[in-house]
């Protein structure tokens, strides 16, 4: 019998300056879900007329990646669920050395106009969390 504890697929926190922070340990269906059962909670409890801050670390997945397709569908799925919901301002975190100008861009492209998504590297997160809070 093991004493060790699992962690959660994606761990949620709110900081104390008001980001809520998911940290993916997996890349399973089951973290997605619990991101996305996390998020709707955010979202049914965040007035529509704030802006609700997040950061996303993909950084602890191992050599699993997060699916990118799945996420943008479910993401169009919440936009359907909460039409007047609070503007998001997004830092996804990754791995230092990665290349994600294309995939900035296509988020960019795909996200509705209320909503930003920024990529930034884990080791930029003061950086990340500047633009975060420098946001309206």
């Amino acid at each position: 019998m093991s004493d060790a504890v699992e962690k959660p697929g994606c761990e949620y926190t709110q900081l104390d300056n008001g980001i809520h922070q998911f940290v993916f340990n997996s890349a399973s269906k089951q973290s997605i879900d619990e991101f996305f059962h996390q998020l709707e909670m955010i979202l049914t409890n965040t007035p529509h007329t704030e802006t609700a801050r997040y950061i996303v670390d993909i950084t602890q997945t191992g050599e699993q990646d997060i699916s990118l397709v799945a996420n943008v569908q479910r993401f169009r799925r919440l936009e359907t669920l909460f039409p007047h919901r609070a503007r998001g301002r997004t830092v996804i975190l990754h791995k230092p050395g990665l290349k994600f100008s294309f995939i900035d861009g296509f988020i960019r492209a795909l996200a509705p106009s209320r909503d930003m998504t920024r990529f930034f590297p884990v080791d930029k997160r003061d950086e990340a969390v500047n633009w975060l809070l420098s946001q309206t």
